[in-house]
Order: C-alpha cells, then structure tokens, then sequence
C-alpha cells in the first residue's frame, strides 16, 4: 500500500517492503477478564510514555519542515521604521536582518514618528533569497506665512494671493497650513503690487514654520475730476467712487469708464507710473440725448430738424437734450407743418402732423373721344374734361381699343390749371422707326419716355437697400434706342477675334451664341465706336489723356452703352408707369423662367443659390432665352450683369429736385454696373435699385447697346 503525503499526491519513491517470507504465526491469546488490574495499568502507562517521547518529535520535524521550505527576505526601509510588523504567516521569524517567511501574500506595517504609516501588500516568491526596499513619506510641514511691504515689516500687506508650485494655497496671511516637505516655488500676488516669486523649504514632520515676504508697490495716486461733479468711476466694471476723486491704481495702461444718471456714458485711456501722482484732465460729460416720435397723416412724410433731414413719419429721433427745436413735416402735395418742441435729458416727446393736403387741376383734350383714364394705375372711367389731383408727380395713362396707350407724368400745380392734350396713334402710326439693325446684325428697339418722369434708387427701408441707392428724380426726354439683347460672343469677335469668354467649373462661357463676358468697360466702349464708324455716325467716346476713352460731352447719337438711366427706366418702370422692385415685377423669386438667375441647376457649382427657382441654365444662357419684358427688351433681369455708360458716383438726395436726362458725372474712375447675373440668388443683388461698379473683367459682366435717336427723322 502507497502512503501519501498532505495534498494527498502519491509519492511512488516511498513503498511498502514487499513481504517476508516465514512471517511469524499469529498465535490466540487467552482472554483475561476486566478485573485484571494490574495487566491494563502497565498498558496505559506505556502509551503515555510514548506520547511524551513523540511529542518533541513531532515539533521538531514541523521546525525542520518550516526552515527547510521558507525563504529569506530582508526589509529595506529608508528611513528605518520604530515599529513594524508583517501579518499574513503562521510563523514571520526574524534570523539576522532576515525573515523567514513561506511563499504567499503577506501585509506590512511599518511605524515612525513624524511619517506617514507605511503599510503596503507583499508577496513571497520561490526565490531562496528575496529584498524589498521602501520609502517613508514625511508628514507634510505646518506654515504661517506673511506679506509685508517691502522694507516695512509693520505695515502688513494682506489679500495677497499664494500660489505654491503652481496650485491656489490661499491668501496672506497663512496661519497653519499643511504643506509636503520640500522644496516649493511660491508665487505671490497682491492688488497694486508687484507680482513675486521666491523658494521655500518645508521641514515637513508635522514641524511649524514661519514665513514672512515684501513685496514691492506697483501704485499710483490718481485724481479723477468730472463737469458736473458726482459721476461714478469704474474700472473693469468695478465702481472706484465718485468725482472729485483720488485713487489708488495699479501701475500699467487702464480704460475708465465714466458714468452719471442723465448724461452719456464716457471712457478716457489713461497710463499710471508706480509711485507718480496722476491728475486726469477734467471730463466735460454730455447729457443724454430725449426722444422724439414723429408721425403724421398720410404716413411716409419728409422730416426735418433744423436745417437737418433725419427720415420719413413715424419716425423715432434721439436729439441733444434741452434744447428747442422746429420740426419740418413734409410730404409734396401737402402744406408743410411746422412744431416747435423742447426735448429733456433721457425724456420723450412726440409730434403728430395731419397733413393738409395741396391739390392742382388737369384738363383733358383728348383725342379720339371715349377713351379712359388711369391715374397712377387706378381707373377713373372715361376721360374727364378736367380733374382735380394732389400736387405731386402722377403717371397718367389714357388707353383706347385699337390705339397706342398714351403714358406721361405730370405734376398739378396748387392754383393753377395744367392743359394735357393727347392724339393717340394707331399701332402702326411712328414718326421713326421701332427697330433699327446695327452694321453687324445687332437689334435695337425705339424707346420713347414721353418726358417719363421716375424716381431712382430705393427707400431706405426696402429689403436689400445699399447706402449708395439714393433716391433721384429723373425726367427723360430724349427718345433712344436700347439693345433687344446682350452682345454676344459672336457679335464682340466680329470686332476682336481673339475675345475669350472663359469657361466655370467645366461650363463654358465661351460659345458664339453666349453673351460676351470677360470684357472691360474699355472694350465694349471701343465696339460701340466700331459700330458707330461702320454706320458713319459720330463716336460717343473719344479719346483721353493717358490713353484710353471717355464719353464724348456733349452725348451724341453715336452707339453706346445705355445711361444709368435709361437702364433703369427699361428695367424699373412697368407698363402702368409704376417703378417696380425687381425687374420682372414684385414679387421675389420670380415665376420659373422668367430671368436667367442662379437657379436649382446651378447648386453643384454655386454656393447661393434660389432653391424654389428654375431656369433650366446654371450659367450663361444665349441672350432672349427667357420671357421679355413689357418692353420686349430681353434679360433685364439676369443672364450677365451689364456695363453702363456713366462714370459711378453717389448722388445726394435734393428734394424736390428733378434731373433731365443725366448722363453721370463728367470725369471718374470706375463705371456704373446694373442688373443681376447667373451667378447671383440675394434679393439685393437681384433689386432692380442695385448698383454696382468696377473697372476689372468678370466672368458674369457683359454689355448691350443703345443710342439716342439722330436729331433728323431716320428711317429703316
């Protein structure tokens, strides 16, 4: 039979001896009854003595066991422990410096005074010999820490911020702080004095230290003083008091608000020097301005403060306080009102005007008879033999079946009777011809404004407005010619057989039936003298000094590009005579296919586009694509933006002032541009009102032709 040790795993070196041969004869033994005393006490006392002899035995093999299978570890603790003690073993013997312990996990505790406790986890391996090493940590130091002014110790500086190795301690003065042992980088900074920075060696081991440091002013007086007195003195929103004042401030440039009920906020920039005394100029403080609301009946009245135009009724007006003022309410054809009114400091006041209203008479000889009458686009019926109307610019339109309409504007004049005599032709009844054809094919329509008086530029509260779309009155007289259509490529290489319109995003621009882009005002000045030579007419733009061309003044009937004008009353003006906010009426966007704009089919290439628009062309459509206008002129809406003939320039708004056909300023730099493009989606590059200018190419810029009529009667 094996014998197996204590995990029970069989041990095959050690046997049973096999058996003997001959082994003794078992023999029967008598039996011997209870009462045999002396036998059975023999018997027990020879098992004790057996206990006793195994028992020392027993010890000494579990020793021998222990020391035979422990190891040696030797405890390295810097600095070394008063107390120490390792849980985990049955037996932890100390032999020299070492332990001996059995292979396992074991806890260590070591005690000194003035560290923290050392107690960790540990592990006994199969190595014979085995060396842990430790580290005690010191408990941290105790610091009282001061700040003084520097080389006054008495006068005590607290508040001062403490940083230590970059971490927020506290503020001066410090009383009992914890701090580890070591060395530290401290970091002191107090309001008006210079930041400092400095060492400091902490003991640590629970021990107190004290620390004390100077910091060196960073200051200076400074006097504030205000016309009129008690205003408030802030810096960086903190109130300092009120004028007159003297305070200390922190040497460096500052920004100081000035602030009293009544009168309007004021700064001033000052520079303070640590130690010298400043005195800042005194502060005139202005009062705040009152507020006057203006309004009157009809609404949209001119008003004047003063000698000053501020807007149009209801308006709200911030004015210098305490002061009286006449306000002016005008509207033409209306009698102007005039209010005195005082407005005080912070306060509101208010002016309401009822308008009364200017009117002037019209009579009518109007021939054939029965015709009918639209004023401004409203009916009245039949023409009335005379009629009363507002004193202001109307745009009058008598119609008949079967006849031209008859378009002007007139002006009633407040007791006085204005005569308008009207024949209405038949449609084919002209004194020259409606459309004339260019010496290279290009087209051009008769466009007859009757003295056509209109307003250009926008309101200010239209959407989209630019500062420089001033309103002006402009009266045209002069009967001209405007182009159908765009030049296009093919028509511009006629003249320059080398023109390259270019191409965008792999969409070519540059086919013969495309307008003509990529041209300078220059260029299409120089095409317009061109056609102008072919035909014998004079040119419109002669030559200048230091090269190049400018508009010939007077204007002759030479070809041309279209005045700024003229543009906008073919673009701006529909058929009832009214001025119209886009070109294509309006309404924004427009109707599909009515102008070439940047439409859906342009988002892959366009960043803004119209995105409920569709023109079916992302780029340059070839000119008369789309729908005409009432005048049968294509893309005065879109395709390119187009060239003009007047020098740019804004114009001052004169009221009451009307400007007879205006051809732009005499001399100038850059030129007018009107008109949308396909590259454009904004509404305020697609008003009508928009004006742009430039000297350079673009590859969205082209150009049409117009003229005025010859002064002789032409013919086809």
């Amino acid at each position: 039979m094996q014998r197996k040790d204590l995990n029970n795993t069989t041990r095959p070196d050690e046997t049973t001896p096999p058996d003997v041969v001959g082994a003794t004869t078992v023999k029967p033994v008598a039996f011997e009854p209870r009462g045999a005393k002396s036998s059975s006490g023999q018997d027990r006392r020879g098992r004790l003595w057996l206990a006793a002899l195994g028992l020392p035995a027993v010890v000494l093999a579990v020793l021998a066991w222990f020391v035979f299978t422990a190891r040696q570890l030797e405890l390295d603790i810097v600095p070394a422990p008063e107390k120490l003690t390792i849980q985990g073993g049955l037996l932890t013997p100390r032999v020299g410096k070492a332990y001996l312990l059995r292979p396992g996990n074991y806890r260590l505790h070591a005690v000194r005074a003035g560290y923290h406790d050392l107690e960790t986890d540990f592990q006994i391996g199969a190595d014979k010999h085995q060396t842990l090493k430790f580290t005690m940590e010191k408990l941290p130091g105790v610091i009282h820490l001061t700040t003084h002014r520097e080389g006054q110790p008495a006068e005590a500086v607290n508040g001062a911020a403490v940083e230590v190795d970059g971490d927020i301690l506290g503020q001066s003065p410090l009383v009992a702080v914890e701090v580890p042992a070591g060395r530290h980088t401290l970091r002191l900074q107090a309001p008006l004095y210079k930041p400092r920075q400095a060492h400091i060696d902490v003991a640590g081991e629970g021990q107190k230290q004290t620390f004390a440091f100077g910091l060196e002013p960073n200051w200076a007086d400074v006097s504030f003083e205000t016309n009129p007195p008690g205003a408030w003195i802030q810096l960086a929103g903190r109130r300092l008091g009120q004028t007159p004042l003297t305070a200390p401030l922190e040497a460096g440039h500052h920004q100081v608000q000035i602030r009293r009920e009544g009168y309007k906020p004021a700064s001033t920039r000052i520079h303070v020097i640590a130690g010298q005394a400043l005195a800042v100029p005194p502060l005139a403080l202005e009062k705040v301005a009152g507020r006057l609301f203006v309004t009157s009946r009809p609404t949209g009245a001119n008003v004047t403060v003063g000698d000053r135009f501020y807007g149009q009724t209801p308006i709200d007006l911030a004015l210098p306080a305490d002061q009286e003022y006449v306000v002016r309410i005008s509207e033409p054809g209306y009698k102007t009102a005039a209010h005195r009114v005082r407005v005080a400091s912070g306060g509101k006041a208010s002016v309401a005007a009822d308008l009364v209203p200017r009117r002037g008479r019209i009579r009518f000889k109007v021939s054939p008879p029965e015709a009918r009458l639209l004023v401004n686009g409203q009916p009245y019926g039949r023409v009335p033999a005379s009629l009363d109307l507002l004193a202001v610019r109307h745009q009058i339109q008598i119609v008949r079946e079967g006849y031209r309409d008859y378009r002007t504007q007139i002006t009633p004049r407040p007791g006085y009777t204005l005569e308008l005599n009207v024949k209405l032709k038949r449609p084919y009844e002209t004194d020259v011809p409606g459309i004339i054809q260019a010496p290279n094919g290009y087209r051009l329509k008769l466009i007859q404004p009757a003295a056509a008086t209109f307003r250009m530029g926008s309101s200010r509260r239209e959407q989209g407005r630019r500062a420089n779309e001033t309103l002006r009155d402009v009266s045209l007289r002069h009967p001209f010619y405007m182009g159908l259509k765009e030049v296009t490529n093919g028509q511009f290489r006629e003249f320059q057989a080398a023109h390259d319109a270019g191409i965008f995003k792999n969409y070519s621009l540059n086919r013969n039936e495309q307008p003509a882009t990529r041209i300078t005002w220059q260029q299409a000045a120089a095409f317009c003298n061109w056609l102008s030579q072919r035909e014998g007419l004079p040119p419109a733009y002669v030559s200048q000094r230091g090269g190049g061309l400018k508009p010939a003044i007077p204007l002759n009937h030479g070809y041309r590009l279209p005045t700024e004008a003229e543009w906008a009353f073919c673009a701006r003006v529909d058929a009832s005579g009214s001025v119209v906010k886009y070109p294509w009426g309006n309404k924004f966007p427009p109707k599909d296919r009515t102008a070439n704009l940047a439409d859906q089919s342009a988002q892959t290439i366009l960043q803004l586009f119209l995105q409920n628009y569709k023109d079916g062309h992302p780029v340059a459509a070839p000119p008369g694509s789309l729908k005409p206008n009432h005048l049968g002129l294509f893309d005065m809406g879109g395709n390119v933006s187009e060239w003009c003939h007047d020098y740019y320039m804004i114009y001052p708004y004169t009221q009451g002032r009307v400007v007879t056909d205006p051809t732009g300023p005499a001399t100038g730099r850059h030129h007018v541009i009107r008109g949308g493009s396909w590259k454009q989606a904004s509404i305020q590059t697609l008003r009508a009102a928009h004006r742009d200018y430039q000297e350079k190419k673009r590859l969205d810029l082209g150009f049409r032709i117009g003229r005025y009529v010859a002064p002789n009667k032409e013919t086809d």
